[in-house]
């Protein structure tokens, strides 16, 4: 992959230069390993070519990519969505946001690795890649859909999402859950997550047809992860509960809400 570097290490650098520094260690994969590199001047020496720094405001969180020896923010605008997506470095996996909404799910993400899913597992709502990737490790197949190009653009530059592109036992589909959805076969899956965007931007995802689909093609006893926005918390509602109650009319019971966390665990009985 690219090399890729967070604002902050970049701000390292710079005081670096500042202080007449020859070398920094910093890294260039977002925390998954650190690198010696030579400096100059103007910036770092990277394959004996000068990178210079761009201007970066003190308080910026963002992830410059090293494109033809320039950084470059991986942030853009997409005319179709009409949408602002950025890669934005944490303490450890970077996050996605979109139009400054971060889909971050860390609560949820846990649960996934805690049971050790097995099987052929259906992955709805690739986003960067990390339910898929944590899925493999146990399961013996990941089928990963994404109805969003732009979100995949994005996860072709995090290191994290490596393994997302790389690793043959995942299957990774373009398109609407919805629609494709109905193309699987009758109970042919173990385990399905379900992790979409707000409800505004997810057509029927939270709808019973959807979810009737999903009890179709989950083996009997197998396990559905649902990730629930709190949508319109604010105003009192419980987005989340009315999506568990269409799911129970779908034929699931509940094993387990984390409310705080955002999310359920059904089951197919």
């Amino acid at each position: 992959m690219l090399p890729i570097i967070s604002s902050r290490e970049l701000q390292r650098i710079l005081q670096a230069l500042h202080s007449k520094e020859k070398d920094i260690e910093v890294s260039l994969d977002l925390g998954k390993t650190k690198t010696v590199v030579d400096l100059d001047k103007k910036g770092f020496l990277f394959n004996k070519k000068i990178i210079s720094i761009p201007k970066i405001r003190e308080e910026e969180n963002s992830c410059y990519v090293l494109i033809k020896d320039n950084l470059e923010k991986v942030q853009f605008f997409a005319q179709d969505t009409n949408s602002l997506y950025k890669l934005v470095p944490t303490s450890y996996r970077p996050i996605l946001q979109i139009s400054g909404t971060s889909m971050h799910k860390k609560e949820f993400l846990e649960r996934i690795e805690q049971d050790k899913l097995t099987g052929k597992v259906l992955d709805s709502g690739t986003g960067l890649g990390y339910s898929s990737i944590i899925a493999i490790q146990t399961a013996e197949e990941v089928i990963t859909v994404e109805i969003d190009k732009n979100v995949t653009e994005v996860a072709k530059y995090n290191p994290y999402s490596e393994e997302l592109f790389k690793n043959k036992k995942i299957t990774r589909i373009n398109g609407n859950i919805v629609q494709k959805i109905t193309k699987f076969g009758d109970e042919e899956f173990n385990v399905i997550i379900f992790d979409a965007g707000t409800p505004r931007s997810s057509d029927d995802f939270f709808s019973l047809k959807n979810y009737q689909q999903a009890y179709r093609v989950l083996k009997r006893k197998g396990k559905l992860y649902h990730y629930l926005p709190k949508h319109q918390i604010t105003k009192g509602r419980d987005f989340g509960g009315e999506a568990i109650t269409r799911m129970q009319k779908a034929g699931f019971k509940v094993v387990d809400r984390k409310v705080e966390d955002s999310y359920v665990v059904m089951e197919k009985v």
